[in-house]
């Protein structure tokens, strides 16, 4: 037998060991990725359920029913005056909490002759004692000029109402 071939031979086989055992290894840190990223995706969907939590609803039953049409309270909280041009958007956040104990489902929605240009979310959910709902309310003009009407937000404890002003 000839000791170059048996040298070169040697060290074939010494490198293709080595290659098998790297990888052996880069297939274990891929499985153990693969592991980490379900467990990381199901906690951050877990995340997002607790997220949203904070806004469902505690109790299910009708708005509509319970609240009655919406309508304008005695006292006005402020006026929100938004400026856009058409067709983009202008938006305001209200952070509100539960002046109560605990939880209270709410209702927030427009009155029926505020125009179309406004929006609001959540419309409805839950509000915490201890925790700020933050609402968005966005104003997107359809048309020139300024609109207006009326915002209210109420539980079956409380009801608050901002005058809302729009204009291009």
């Amino acid at each position: 037998s000839n000791p170059k071939i048996d040298t070169a031979r040697a060290q074939q086989l010494e490198n293709w060991a080595n290659q098998q055992e790297v990888r052996a290894k880069n297939q274990q840190l891929k499985e153990m990725t693969e592991i980490l990223d379900r467990q990381q995706a199901s906690a951050d969907e877990d995340w997002r359920q607790l997220a949203k939590f904070g806004v469902e609803r505690v109790q299910d039953f009708d708005m509509e029913e319970a609240f009655g049409p919406v309508v304008a309270g005695d006292e006005i909280e402020g006026v929100i005056q938004l400026q856009s041009q058409l067709n983009r958007v202008a938006s305001f956040d209200i952070n509100l909490r539960n002046p109560y104990m605990g939880f209270a489902d709410f209702r927030a929605a427009f009155t029926s002759d505020t125009p179309l240009d406004w929006s609001v979310e959540p419309t409805q959910g839950s509000l915490k004692q201890r925790e700020d709902t933050t609402f968005v309310l966005k104003f997107k003009p359809q048309g020139m000029g300024i609109v207006q009407g009326y915002l209210v937000i109420e539980t079956e404890d409380f009801k608050k109402t901002w005058q809302v002003i729009g204009s291009t």
